[in-house]
């Protein structure tokens, strides 16, 4: 979890900022780069690492429908962890959310953002798509997905589903033919 800094990592000396109105206390600029009063060090307000997989299918697109939420739907994505690369890391999420796996070494890179997914806590996302052929298993929703399934951008548009809020703010867009079609124009170069 990435929060916003109250204490340097390094001498424990308390941060000083500016006046946030918003939470009555005071807090750290963001993007944050302070330097620490008593050690003279820098402490860092920095994103987490995210991504997602999109798994096409012919003119599918693998979902998940979030755990959070009824009825609203996402790429398989996470946050990556300790010691794993991004690749490493959406291919985990992928097998977590949906019980495909897939080689790291398969996912083609397609998009990446930043953003702040929940309040005060940013994101850096790395996205990467890989066709349905290279993976391996059944989709079956993980412990942090509610159903997960295949679906072209008509199916989707003509159901009760929505992209989660998240999702579209990622990707700046709440097409799912535009996913789709960037993560094909990917794996096609």
């Amino acid at each position: 979890m990435n929060q916003p800094p109250e204490y340097c990592p390094y001498c424990g000396t308390p941060v000083t900022g500016v006046e946030t109105p918003m939470l009555g206390a005071v807090a750290v600029e963001t993007p944050m780069v302070y330097r620490c009063d008593s050690c003279d060090d820098y402490v860092f307000y920095n994103p987490t690492p995210g991504g997602s997989t999109a798994v096409v299918d012919g003119e599918s697109l693998l979902l998940v429908e979030d755990f959070r939420a009824s009825g609203e739907w996402k790429l398989p994505a996470g946050r990556i962890e300790l010691g794993e690369s991004p690749r490493e890391g959406v291919a985990r999420e992928l097998e977590e959310e949906t019980g495909l796996s897939v080689d790291p070494a398969e996912l083609t890179y397609f998009y990446d953002s930043s953003g702040e997914p929940v309040a005060e806590q940013y994101m850096v996302n790395v996205d990467y798509a890989v066709p349905r052929s290279k993976t391996t298993g059944t989709v079956d929703a993980g412990s942090d997905a509610t159903d997960a399934r295949f679906f072209t951008p008509a199916e989707f548009a003509d159901s009760a589903y929505s992209l989660r809020e998240s999702h579209v703010d990622r990707f700046g867009t709440d097409s799912l033919e535009w996913v789709l079609e960037e993560a094909r124009r990917a794996l096609e170069e």
